[in-house]
C-alpha cells in the first residue's frame, strides 16, 4: 500500500468517528442521489449533489472536512512539506471550508454541500502534491549519497596512488576534494540539493580527473617514443577529448559557464582543435600535435578558472 494510500485510509477512519461514510467525501455525482438514502435530496435538478439538504448531516460533514484541512496527518505532512504548490492547493481548501460555512449559517444546504465537496477534492490535491514532494526529496537523497559513496571510493584511490608516485600535486588535488564533499555535505543538510549535487559533481570530477591523469603519466613514461606521428596524434586527440568532456561536466548546471574568462578559454581551444583537425584530415600530423597541445592547454585554464585544480 502507497503512502498515499494509507492516507486516504486515515481519512476514512476519520470520517468514520464523524458518523459519515468514505462514499460521502467522495466527489459530487451529477444527478445521483445519497448513497443509502432516497428520501433525501429528490431534486431532479442534475447538478444538484448527491449529499442531501439535511443542516446536521450537512454540520457533521463541515466539521470533517475542517479536520482534513487543519489537523489529520495529511494536513501536517502539507505543512511540513515546503511545497508551495501544495500549500496553495490547502489555502484554497480552507477559503472553500469557509465559504460553506457562511452557507451553513445562511441555511444555504445545498451550496454548502458543494463547496465542501470542493474543499476536500482540493485537499485531497494538496495531500498528493506534499506526497509527491516527499518521493522527489527522498530520491534526491539517495542520489546524493550514491554519488557521495562513490567520490569517497575516488578519493580514497587518488590518495593511494598519489603515495605511490610521491605526487604533491594528487595530494593537493585530493584536499579539494575533501573541501567539496564537505561544503556538498552541508547544502545537502540545509536543504539545497541543486547546489549540493553541483558542488559534488565537481569533487566528483576533480578526484576522476587526478585519478586519470596520475595514470596517464605512466601511459606516456611507457610511450614516450609513439611508432609514429600519426599515433602520437590520436593519443592527443583522445587527450583533448577529455578535457572536453571534463570541462562539460564541470560547467553542466553551473553558472562559470557564463563566466567570461572561461568562455574565451573555451572557444580559443575550439577553434585550435579546429585547425588540428583538419591538419590531421590532411596528414599534417606534427603541426596537428603541437596545435591539439595548445587546445588541451586552454581547456585545463578553463577548467582551474571553474575553481577545479587539475595538473597540466
Amino acid at each position: 500500500m502507497t503512502r498515499l494510500s494509507r492516507m486516504l485510509m486515515a481519512a476514512f477512519v476519520v470520517t468514520g468517528a464523524f458518523g459519515i461514510s468514505w462514499e460521502s467525501m467522495a466527489a459530487p455525482e451529477e444527478g445521483a442521489p445519497p448513497a443509502g438514502s432516497s428520501a433525501i435530496n429528490k431534486s431532479t435538478d442534475p447538478k444538484v449533489s448527491r449529499w442531501g439538504t439535511d443542516r446536521e448531516q450537512v454540520k457533521r460533514r463541515w466539521d470533517t472536512v475542517n479536520t482534513l484541512v487543519e489537523v489529520s496527518s495529511g494536513a501536517k505532512k502539507v505543512a511540513s512539506s515546503g511545497r508551495p504548490e501544495a500549500m496553495a492547493l490547502r489555502e484554497q481548501a480552507r477559503s472553500l471550508r469557509d465559504e460553506a460555512k457562511g452557507l451553513l449559517e445562511r441555511g444555504e444546504l445545498q451550496p454548502a454541500s458543494d463547496k465542501l465537496s470542493q474543499a476536500t477534492q482540493k485537499m485531497f490535491a494538496a495531500i498528493k502534491e506534499a506526497d509527491a514532494g516527499e518521493s522527489k526529496r527522498g530520491k534526491q537523497e539517495q542520489d546524493f549519497n550514491r554519488r557521495l559513496e562513490s567520490v569517497r571510493v575516488l578519493t580514497d584511490a587518488l590518495d593511494r596512488i598519489g603515495k605511490e608516485k610521491s605526487s604533491s600535486k594528487a595530494a593537493e588535488s585530493s584536499k579539494q576534494v575533501k573541501s567539496l564533499m564537505s561544503q556538498a555535505q552541508g547544502m545537502q543538510a540545509k536543504g539545497d540539493a541543486a547546489w549540493a549535487k553541483t558542488t559534488l559533481d565537481k569533487a566528483y570530477v576533480t578526484a576522476k580527473t587526478g585519478i586519470e591523469l596520475l595514470r596517464r603519466g605512466d601511459t606516456l613514461v611507457r610511450t614516450l617514443k609513439f611508432n609514429s606521428k600519426e599515433e602520437e596524434y590520436h593519443y592527443e586527440v583522445d587527450r583533448n577529448d577529455t578535457h572536453q568532456m571534463l570541462i562539460g561536466m564541470l560547467l553542466k548546471d553551473n553558472d562559470k559557464g557564463s563566466d567570461p574568462r572561461i568562455k574565451e578559454f573555451v572557444s580559443k581551444a575550439a577553434e585550435l582543435r579546429r585547425q588540428a583537425d583538419q591538419m590531421g584530415r590532411n596528414g599534417q600530423y606534427e603541426e596537428a600535435i603541437r596545435v591539439l597541445e595548445q587546445a588541451t592547454t586552454e581547456l585545463i585554464r578553463a577548467i582551474r578558472s571553474a575553481g577545479i585544480f587539475i595538473p597540466g
